[in-house]
């Protein structure tokens, strides 16, 4: 009797430390806005790399996960198109394919017969996807010239009317990166 209670009592200590150390992680890893977003590489199915951090300073970056199978993902397509020939030199799109129940070729096709002219890659293994937290499509990401996420989900409808905010330089936070970059002193400015 003793033995049994003594291994219920470990069996739910060893539950209880398991599930606190994965809810830690899990609040550890969730991507918020206002944190820089997670540099992250994949190949364009047009075959170009896309790299995040090649858009710092340039431009902000609008991210949308997506599957072929989603309905809500394809209500977003006309917003996406429009965005890309209007405002393509202001704000870099990219539509990334969970690969969630999708294959390559399904991805492909999709692009062919809807004729889309924003980039599109398709997330091999989910590595883009875990990184940004990604369980459900479409979930979009705004992330600005200075690679700071804007928005997650909730992106405005008329994209133009923020890019100049979404664009705008924030000069402090350069010269805090140069700072923490360079081992220097903020309090008198030397390195």
């Amino acid at each position: 009797m003793i033995i049994h209670n003594f291994k219920n009592i470990i069996t739910v200590g060893l539950a209880a430390l398991l599930t606190q150390m994965f809810s830690a992680h899990a609040i550890a890893d969730e991507i918020v806005e206002g944190q820089f977003a997670p540099d992250f590489s994949i190949i364009r199915m047009d075959g170009e790399q896309f790299n995040l951090s090649d858009f710092r300073g340039k431009k902000a970056v609008y991210l949308v996960f997506w599957t072929t199978w989603c309905t809500y993902c394809m209500k977003k397509i006309p917003k996406l198109q429009h965005a890309a020939t209007i405002l393509d030199d202001q704000i870099e799109i990219l539509a990334i394919d969970t690969s969630v129940k999708d294959t390559f070729a399904k991805a492909q096709q999709f692009q062919k017969d809807r004729n889309i002219k924003y980039s599109l890659a398709f997330d091999f293994g989910k590595k883009v996807t875990d990184l940004y937290d990604v369980w459900g499509t479409p979930t979009e990401f705004i992330i600005d010239i200075n690679g700071r996420i804007i928005h997650i989900d909730g992106v405005p409808e008329n994209l133009s009317e923020h890019l100049s905010n979404w664009n705008m330089i924030d000069h402090g936070m350069k010269k805090q990166q140069l700072i923490a970059h360079n081992n220097c002193n903020s309090e008198n400015n030397t390195c």
